[in-house]
This record gives C-alpha cells, sequence and structure tokens, in this order.
C-alpha cells in the first residue's frame, strides 16, 4: 500500500499562528507608533533649531548688526519671524499644556502672543509653532517652540521647548547664538536628575537643555 504524506498544515494551526501573531502585533505595535512619533517631532524640532540659526545668520548679516537688538529679532519680530517658511493660517501654540510626569495641567508655561508688546508668534507650513518673547531684563531673547503647533500632545518635553537667541557678544558665545538655557533657566539644576525633575514637572527650558546636552536624542527622558 502506498503511503501519502500529509502536506501543508490543518486549519488548526492556521488559526493557532493567526492569534499568535496578532498577539505580537498587539503588544509591540503601540511601542512602535511610540518611537516613531518620538522620531519625527525630534527630528522636527532639530530642523527647527536649525532653520532658526540660519534666519538669524541672515538677519545678522543684512542688518549689519553686532547686537540683537539692532536687529528684527527684537526691534520687529512680529516681522522676523515672516522671515520664515509661514502658514497662512493656524494656531501656533496651544492653550495650555500638559507635565510630562503626570500629564496634568503645567503652570507657568510661556505661550507667546503677536498681541503683547515685544513678542510674537507664527506658524510654519510644515506645522511647527514658533514664538518669539523679548524681555529687557536679561541679555537673551526667549525662542518658544512647539514642533505639533496647537495639535496634541500638547505635553512640555514632547512637543513644547524653550531656548534663547544671545544678544550680545559674551564668554563662549557670539550675538544670534541660538542655545539651551543653562540649568535649564534655574539655578542648581545643572545635574542629570535636577534637570530631568524640571522638565517632567513643566519646564520647557530645561527639556530642551537635556535635549541639547543629548544631542537630539529622541529617548533623551529615560
Amino acid at each position: 500500500m502506498i503511503s501519502l504524506k500529509r502536506n501543508g498544515f490543518t486549519l488548526g494551526e492556521v488559526l493557532m499562528a493567526v492569534m499568535i501573531t496578532g498577539i505580537i502585533a498587539v503588544l509591540t505595535i503601540p511601542s512602535i507608533v511610540k518611537d516613531v512619533h518620538l522620531k519625527s517631532r525630534m527630528a522636527l524640532l532639530k530642523n527647527t533649531v536649525a532653520n532658526i540659526n540660519n534666519v538669524t545668520e541672515i538677519e545678522f548679516t543684512k542688518s549689519r548688526a553686532n547686537s540683537l537688538i539692532d536687529t528684527d529679532i527684537y526691534k520687529d519680530p512680529e516681522a522676523f519671524l515672516q522671515k520664515f517658511d509661514t502658514a497662512p493660517n493656524g494656531e501656533p501654540f496651544a492653550d495650555s499644556y500638559k507635565k510630562h510626569s503626570d500629564a496634568k495641567k503645567a503652570t507657568g508655561v510661556l505661550i507667546p502672543s503677536n498681541d503683547r508688546e515685544g513678542e510674537a508668534a507664527t506658524l510654519l507650513k510644515n506645522g511647527v509653532g514658533i514664538g518669539i518673547i523679548n524681555n529687557s531684563g536679561n541679555n537673551t531673547t526667549t525662542v518658544v517652540i512647539d514642533v505639533t503647533g496647537a495639535k496634541e500632545p500638547n505635553m512640555v518635553g514632547a512637543d513644547y521647548f524653550i531656548l534663547k537667541i544671545e544678544r550680545e557678544n559674551g564668554s563662549g558665545h557670539k550675538a544670534g547664538d541660538t542655545s539651551s538655557f543653562a540649568n535649564g533657566g534655574d539655578e542648581g539644576q545643572e545635574s542629570g536628575p535636577g534637570l530631568k525633575q524640571s522638565c517632567n514637572n513643566g519646564n520647557g527650558a530645561a527639556c530642551y537643555r537635556m535635549v541639547e546636552l543629548s544631542s537630539f536624542n529622541p529617548k533623551y527622558l529615560e
């Protein structure tokens, strides 16, 4: 008698394979999606900072200025922001932002407005929100960035960051340099744990300081 060998899989085996594949997908896809979003937002932040550097350098060159206060960055921030590739409409910032630690509302968040003197805000065509705040009380101009504009996640350290443009030449920097606030803007916060706690509690300057120190690592808070 000829013995026939069975080829292929039974229906039960196929269903079992499909179920296992589904379980693996449920467990891994959210992590993959989160990782993609982290990398995308960090790439937008890095490119936006580079863009700010380029436009600032052009502004200094055209105005032949030695100080930021002699440029539109200080004299007319709204006109300065129009030198970027701006969107015709849309909100650059949300009304409020959450803390990274517990997703509760962050207090003291800076939201630039075109309605206040020395400030300006605009939405770029790529969806990034940029704001300028000129404070006469220090030697820097504050730059606020939301890489997703008014859209979610609206969380400090996820899409919302604060950095600065130097106004005058100084030790280790020149007027127009774009960088982070040392110590995240608070004395004694330069240590890793101190910066992380400050960032988690809603300090956008501390978050960007950590980003800069990590060389724009998407997982800088881990």
